[in-house]
């Protein structure tokens, strides 16, 4: 396909504000490009607001989707 998914990205909180974030979504952006992957996706529960304005920061848009989820052992739908 042609979108590549970032998952669990974090620095402690102590280490925030020296650029680790930035250096390591870089280096994820460029492994996608090299693989020739075009999108970069990601996911950020709507009240992690530090999360959100830090990918805004860095170029990052966000996306008009609908996420749906399903727990496979019976539990009721979480938001």
């Amino acid at each position: 396909g042609h979108r590549g998914w970032v998952y669990y990205v974090a620095t402690d909180p102590d280490c925030r504000a020296k650029g680790y974030g930035r250096a390591i979504m870089n280096a994820a952006e460029d492994w996608l490009r090299a693989a020739g992957i075009a999108k970069l996706q990601l996911m950020v529960r709507r009240e992690n607001a530090e999360a959100g304005a830090f990918y805004q920061s860095i170029g990052c848009a966000e996306a008009q989707t609908i996420v749906f989820a399903k727990w496979l052992d019976g539990r009721e739908p979480t938001p």
